[in-house]
């Protein structure tokens, strides 16, 4: 008995140490930047103010695609090539998620951001179907719409001249997305504190970087221990229980009236979804809500809080943003409805928030890895390791943006110059963000209206204090301020 198992821990420990013996060895093939013995790159990210920067110019320097070691953890690749990129999505068959994503499983299950293989092409096909259909986000427009007029009563009841725009439009996008997932008027921006789904929301986004941070919680055994463990599995019922009650609700209300809906939210549309012959499941259904929530809450809330702070530090491009309104809604400024077709024609606003995106790249790196042995020009990439794609290093790359640092929306004048493997703030193709669309709508509507009933304006002395995470962050909150523009209808 004791030997039985002496010896098949031998061979694990055999297999585990050829296994990575094998890594490094096809890892040698790429070139690094200098490595501390033992720590090899850990000192590149003990700041995080400089750690973007850093591993941006270790890339540019490079080549792009640079092998990193961060203390005892297994050695991964970075990328911000864009030829490597082209390359993993040509083997895209062979292109798995980085483990790290497992640490989002408890919350979002097997949903589109954690699944892979047959399992998320299937889903993906299905659910891409239901939600890019123009007929279903015209349908939602109308939601934005609200949502924005609450917005900017929000902004005019503002005791201070002066406000943290990204609380505000934390609470703004989880209004939308409750709206127009499930038909919920959860109220966020009505009521000055968050909802306990919005605070368990944040709980778990808090834990899931913290496991990706740490070296001891990235281990199950010990992260089991943990009090964000406990903190976890309290928030996820919080976040579970609104859902179950949701979904029953919903499949009563099928079950009366069946699919004659004047409008269907997200929730609905998911519920006809046929995959193979089968509609899903309560608990799918919660994964794949659960999996849009967190891919277009923060994300979202960040972005236009970023574009507001901009066109404050941009006076001349602001002013052409409101030039472009006007001429859209022929000078009927405050009270103007928008449509489907109206959004897009603000061309203008369309290279602001694209320009924003770049400078400020919301979700910073996503992690791949390879399930086979690859060969990219002479050199292997091995299975199983962590391929980390720096989206932050491709849109501050020179090569491909010249003067990155410079906020210029001209860049985006002419999109067909426009690298696609190069200007990736939405993912690349195939698994590019199936919430492209709805993102841009929604950040258009709300911004449209801010831009026509106040004059953006910079606060003094505040300087952004940006850190990556999940989301790219500022550690200082974002403030600008808001001054009622004095133009109306009747005098435009």
């Amino acid at each position: 008995m004791y030997f039985f198992l002496f010896c098949i821990v031998t061979l694990v420990l055999m297999w585990f140490i050829t296994h990575l013996h094998n890594i490094y060895n096809h890892l040698k093939e790429f070139p690094a930047p200098p490595i501390v013995p033992v720590l090899g790159h850990v000192f590149d990210y003990v700041d995080p103010k400089k750690a973007l920067s850093i591993l941006t110019n270790n890339l540019v320097n490079h080549g792009g695609v640079i092998r990193q070691y961060i203390g005892p953890r297994k050695p991964s690749l970075a990328t911000a090539n864009r030829d490597f990129l082209q390359f993993l999505c040509r083997h895209s068959k062979y292109i798995g998620k980085a483990k790290y994503y497992r640490y989002l499983k408890p919350w979002l299950g097997e949903g589109l951001l954690t699944s892979d293989g047959h399992q998320w092409l299937s889903r993906r096909k299905a659910l891409t179907s239901s939600f890019t259909q123009s007929g279903v986000l015209r349908n939602f427009v109308g939601v934005f719409e609200e949502k924005s007029d609450q917005l900017i009563k929000e902004i005019n009841d503002l005791s201070s001249d002066k406000a943290n725009v990204h609380l505000i439009m934390k609470r703004f996008t989880l209004d939308v997305f409750c709206e127009t997932a499930m038909r919920v008027s959860l109220s966020s921006l009505a009521n000055s504190a968050d909802s306990n789904y919005a605070i368990s929301i944040e709980s778990v986004c808090e834990v899931i970087q913290n496991r990706m941070t740490s070296f001891m919680k990235n281990f199950d055994f010990f992260f089991q221990f943990s009090s964000d463990c406990t903190r976890e599995k309290k928030n996820l019922a919080v976040i579970d229980g609104m859902l179950h009650k949701i979904i029953k609700a919903k499949h009563q209300e099928r079950r009366q009236i069946g699919n004659a809906k004047e409008r269907k939210d997200m929730l609905d549309l998911m519920m006809e979804v046929d995959i193979e012959g089968k509609t899903l499941s309560s608990s799918e259904l919660r994964a794949h809500v659960n999996s849009f929530t967190f891919a277009g809450y923060d994300t979202t809330s960040s972005a236009m809080s970023l574009v507001l702070y901009e066109i404050a530090e941009n006076p001349s491009i602001q002013e052409k943003l409101l030039e472009e309104q006007m001429q859209i809604f022929s000078g009927k400024l405050n009270n103007a409805s928008v449509t489907y077709e109206i959004l897009h024609k603000m061309a203008y606003l369309d290279m602001v928030i694209k320009e924003t995106l770049r400078l400020h790249t919301i979700v910073p790196c996503i992690g791949k890895r390879a399930t086979k042995d690859l060969q990219y020009e002479g050199k292997t990439v091995p299975a199983m390791l962590n391929i980390n794609i720096c989206i932050h290093a491709f849109h501050h790359n020179p090569n491909y943006f010249p003067e990155p640092d410079k906020f210029n929306p001209e860049r985006f004048a002419d999109e067909t110059k426009i690298d696609p493997f190069a200007y990736i703030p939405f993912g690349v193709k195939p698994r590019q963000c199936l919430g492209k669309e709805f993102a841009m709508l929604e950040m258009k509507c709300a911004l449209s209206k801010i831009i026509r009933n106040f004059q953006v304006v910079k606060v003094p002395d505040f300087q952004l204090d940006l850190r990556p995470k999940l989301v790219l962050f500022s550690a200082n909150g974002i403030w600008v301020g808001f001054k009622k523009r004095s133009v109306t209808d009747e005098n435009v």
